[in-house]
């Protein structure tokens, strides 16, 4: 066999042990840290799932290993260097070529790439894997394997083996779309209102009909109907932490007694010694000269620091007319706090509201990333839409004091296709209104209430990043019947979605050039 094809079978080789080893080991890790959290997980189960992770999330596994496998080669040259004999090289250089792409992973994606790696501990036992890979290596470079040295076409038939059996394996697992995507919806024409909005986030509208704009840079705009915009001077905000489409000036809403307090409730990241989080600010908004600002900010709460700028929540609704509603995401590298008590994370917060005071408490628990909540005026009921991972994004109707689950029960799995909890639905935990797989990334949350739509009274409308849509979910009652799309025919991702007094409805798009869009009845003038 020629040398270079003999060394690419023997590295994909060590690749595909070193990654069936590391996939048995990030589920054991995984499933103890739920088992952690008091769930139980029988023998069978955690086969079934070591079994499941192994077909489809090895695959993904074999192609880190394999980029490890790659350095472990160049690393094993500069070791015999020094004069290390080769079965150390190869061992150290298996497990410095896994880690160093492993660190790559934890350090370049905002979500956990591999959740067993989110903490060292876990980080350097996956690492340690390339133990596996290098004493492979090591025994099949060995002088005393023989190898034939035929030339022919079946030289080939090895490697292509093993690069088709991890494939194979990851085709026949992946997951699958639940149920077709519902139909577009028709009978509306779209606007643009005002365009050149630098990631905005959200918007509530004026009593007089303008709207007030964020972007996450932490800049606020006021927009009239005629699209005319000034900016607001927030240069008494305090300074926050931006990062484009994860963390900045996130969720505005208006104090139900707008008119006579002129307060506007805010959420912004922030970032200190601590870590990464999500603040809470209450304003004025007044009229300075010839400029709109925000005065009298006061800080009402904090969200429990963590250690990634991922899954922040932040979004605000009105439980009453002193009590707001904020929510928190899970910290992302750490999951598992959603079912902590103690803290903040994963959270929606209950949090009254008194001059120059505010007390938060906990209202619900185990949400991961919710990013959209509003109030039904008419069942008085809550709901949140919220980001699962790869899948399983949910819409929830929240009950004080209850439990959504999460990580512990969950529709979606990781991004990189491993299970997150061996369980989809629990008795100790709500299930959700509504699942989306695959995901939608919904990203706001509103009830239609208005005059303009009359045949979409008390539906919900749910702006999706990923899907590039609105959906709107039919109620029958309080059961969500039918959903249909809205805006996919402009294939933008949408950040925020309003109803306005006039019933019109308002959306936001995503990105450094978003707009403001306007949605009325086709037929009207």
């Amino acid at each position: 066999m020629r040398s270079w094809l003999r060394t690419t079978s023997i590295t994909l080789i060590a690749a595909l042990a070193t990654a069936a080893v590391t996939s048995v080991l990030q589920t054991q890790i995984n499933l103890h840290a739920l088992t952690q959290l008091g769930l139980e997980v029988g023998w069978r189960t955690r086969g079934a799932v070591t079994g499941e992770d192994l077909a489809r999330f090895g695959p993904v596994m074999f192609g880190f290993s394999l980029a490890g496998g790659v350095l472990a080669l160049g690393l094993q040259a500069v070791l015999r260097r020094l004069g290390l004999s080769a079965l150390p090289c190869a061992l150290l250089a298996g497990v410095a070529g896994l880690a160093a792409v492993l660190a790559l992973l934890r350090s370049v994606i905002p979500m956990p790439a591999i959740a067993a790696i989110r903490e060292f501990p876990g980080y350097a036992l996956l690492s340690l894997c390339g133990l596996v890979g290098g004493y492979v290596s090591y025994t099949l470079t060995a002088p005393a394997v023989s190898v034939t040295r035929q030339h022919s076409g079946m030289a080939y038939l090895l490697p292509a083996c093993l690069i088709l059996l991890p494939l194979g394996s990851f085709l026949l697992t992946r997951p699958t779309a639940q149920g077709a995507q519902p139909p577009a919806a028709t009978g509306y024409q779209v606007a643009t209102v005002a365009a050149g909005l630098q990631w905005p986030w959200s918007l509530a509208e004026l009593p007089d009909g303008r709207l007030l704009v964020t972007e996450m840079a932490g800049r606020l705009k006021l927009i009239d109907r005629a699209g005319e915009g000034e900016d607001v001077n927030v240069s008494q905000l305090p300074v926050g932490y931006q990062r484009e489409r994860v963390i900045g000036l996130m969720d505005i809403v208006l104090s139900p007694d707008f008119e006579t307090d002129r307060r506007v409730y805010l959420t912004q990241g922030y970032r200190d010694q601590r870590g990464v989080g999500v603040r809470l600010m209450r304003g004025a908004l007044e009229r300075v000269g010839d400029t709109w600002s925000m005065e009298q900010v006061e800080i009402l709460f904090e969200s429990t620091p963590k250690a990634s700028d991922a899954n922040n929540g932040g979004r605000l609704a009105f439980l009453d007319a002193h009590t707001l509603l904020m929510t928190v995401g899970d910290g992302s590298a750490r999951r598992e706090e959603a079912q902590n008590v103690r803290n903040s994370l994963g959270k929606v917060m209950r949090i009254e509201l008194a001059p120059g005071a505010s007390v938060a408490t906990l209202y619900t628990s185990g949400h991961r990333n919710p990013q959209g909540i509003v109030h039904d005026p008419v069942t008085d009921s809550i709901y949140v839409s919220e980001h699962g991972p790869r899948g399983g994004d949910e819409l929830n109707r929240l009950r004080p004091g209850a439990n959504y689950g999460w990580p512990m029960v969950s529709h979606g799995i990781d991004y990189p296709f491993a299970r997150v909890s061996p369980f989809t639905r629990h008795k100790a935990f709500e299930d959700p209104e509504v699942i989306w797989s695959p995901s939608i990334a919904p990203s706001g949350l509103a009830v239609y209430q208005g005059a303009l739509f009359k045949e979409w009274q008390r539906d919900l409308l749910v702006p999706a990043l990923r899907e590039r849509s609105i959906r709107r979910l039919v109620r029958d009652g309080d059961r969500v019947v039918r959903q249909e799309r809205l805006l996919s025919e402009l294939g933008e991702r949408i950040r925020d979605v309003m109803v306005a007094a006039d019933g019109s409805i308002y959306a936001l798009t995503d990105g450094g050039d978003g707009r403001l869009l306007r949605l009325i009845p086709e037929e009207t003038l």
